[in-house]
């Protein structure tokens, strides 16, 4: 046998024990020190499956066979590592290793940008940029024709603010599947497109396209979101004809639908419909809308049966709770709860809770009390719990403390940039309701010179199955003119009466 059939003799098995090495971290180092010894890990074949088979579970190791390619990696090394790093809890030397690669004159696969676009909603400070830069690489490569590749860009541009690029990315994809309508139509959902979904969900069912149990509740969400009756009534009976049976998860999304929408005697009737699926998330969806329906004792009644039929309460369940206490003034109640999360259920206090408590307190007028629960947590508190204790202060005319939090919230405001500007408004209410008017022109001065805009406030109305949009002094709706005509009437008929 001559010298190379020897050597590509000895690679070959060599390869074959490294595969069998994969995820093995350990074995795996010893099979690279002999390679080593060997002579033969610097070749790039050996190397590349060497990456493959450590980076699951060592990535210094993979690193490091991937530093050992000569003269170059191979461009399966930097697939490997890419995906590895994209899979990582920092996903961030994933973009570096690709910037890398295409330096190398060396381009991705589908599986390397299927990675990426996956990561990149991920990445801590995930960009638009990179959005946009891996939808080019993507049209450049061929790439936007692979279903995953592109129903993955949807939940990135979502994920990072960009709905219209991804409403766009879905107008020209060529094939439209219940995998993409749902990626879309959940993107709507949880970025308050709730009527743009509605409309998404409507062209499935036009153009014959499977609805599955994600579309259901995807579209149960939007429904609940835009508080459409009319429509979620017609999703409830579509899921009866058309769903085998109905899911844990359908469920309480069809429950959660009913209360956000005013129904709360339709959703209890589906929550005592699901007495055998019903899990944490339904009864946290019962308890949530007897909330906000200021049933406050009803729904601690609910919460102590979930636990005494043994479903134990989550973070989701607590928060739920602790705002039905809030809305109904049950502060001992709600206390007790909160001093029982940790010590009872072993469920960790989170930013929700501890803001709802000061909420709670600060609507009784315990404002010393709100501000230890401030002072008592392991972490920074956010705007929102400041705000709430600075509405407390307000209300309850605690002036000292409140100067304090105006200016720390009007300086993490000024931090936050121009996109949020809900605190600038929020103190110049309180400043305009002590009588402080030279102190509301500053705010909105700074408001102005910032850039801030706070957004119109607008209502939604259903009649006969369609949903009406008035934004606060729109004159566009073409029954504007009518609808004044009525309430003026209504008007002097009230002064008359």
């Amino acid at each position: 046998m001559s010298g190379a059939a020897r050597f590509v003799d000895a690679r070959a098995r060599l390869v074959s024990v490294i595969d069998a090495c994969h995820g093995d971290s350990r074995r795996l180092k010893r099979v690279l020190a002999r390679a080593v010894v060997a002579g033969l890990l610097p070749d790039p074949f050996v190397s590349a499956r060497a990456v493959a088979a450590a980076a699951p579970s060592d990535l210094p190791l993979a690193f490091l066979a991937f530093r050992t390619a000569a003269p170059r990696p191979s461009a399966f090394a930097f697939a490997a590592l890419i995906r590895a790093h994209s899979a990582a809890p920092d996903p961030s030397p994933a973009f570096s290793h690709f910037a890398l690669m295409l330096r190398s004159c060396l381009y991705p696969d589908r599986f390397v940008l299927l990675s990426l676009v996956r990561a990149s909603s991920r990445r801590a400070g995930a960009s638009r940029a990179t959005a946009l830069s891996l939808h080019a690489v993507a049209l450049r490569r061929g790439l936007l024709g692979d279903l995953h590749v592109a129903t993955s860009l949807l939940h990135t541009y979502a994920s990072v603010g960009l709905l219209n690029a991804s409403a766009k990315l879905f107008d020209e994809m060529p094939l439209k599947t219940t995998i993409t309508y749902n990626a879309l139509i959940s993107c709507c959902a949880k970025s308050a497109w709730h009527d743009y979904g509605l409309h998404l969900f409507a062209g499935m069912i036009l153009h014959g396209t499977r609805l599955n149990a994600d579309t259901i509740v995807a579209g149960l969400s939007c429904c609940a979101g835009l508080g459409a009756l009319g429509h979620g009534r017609s999703l409830h009976a579509l899921v009866l004809r058309r769903l085998p049976r109905m899911t844990p998860e359908v469920g309480t999304s069809v429950l959660h639908m009913y209360t956000k929408c005013g129904s709360l005697e339709a959703g209890r009737k589906v929550f005592d419909e699901m007495e055998t699926t019903r899990d944490v998330s339904a009864w946290t969806a019962i308890i949530g809308g007897l909330a906000t329906h200021g049933c406050g004792e009803e729904a601690m009644a609910l919460f102590e049966k979930m636990t005494e039929e043994g479903v134990a309460p989550d973070s989701m369940a607590f928060t739920s709770a602790l705002h039905a206490c809030s809305h109904c003034g049950l502060v001992e109640v709600g206390i007790k709860l909160f001093n029982a999360m940790k010590g009872v259920y072993g469920v960790e206090p989170r930013m929700e809770h501890y803001g709802t408590m000061v909420d709670l307190l600060g609507r009784a007028g315990r404002v010393e009390e709100a501000k230890r629960v401030v002072e008592s947590m392991s972490f920074k508190p956010n705007r929102v719990v400041l705000g709430s204790l600075l509405h407390a202060c307000g209300v309850n005319g605690e002036s000292r403390l409140g100067k304090r939090l105006e200016r720390q919230l009007l300086r993490s405001e000024s931090e936050a940039g121009e996109e949020e500007g809900g605190f600038f408004v929020g103190v110049s209410n309180l400043y305009a309701k002590g009588g402080r008017w030279n102190e509301v022109g500053w705010i909105r001065d700074e408001m102005v010179e910032k850039g801030v805009k706070k957004e119109k406030g607008f209502s939604l109305v259903e009649v006969h199955g369609r949903l009406h949009k008035f934004l606060v002094g729109d004159t566009r709706h073409p029954l504007t003119m009518e609808m004044h005509r009525i309430l003026h009437g209504l008007d002097r008929g009230a002064m008359l009466g």
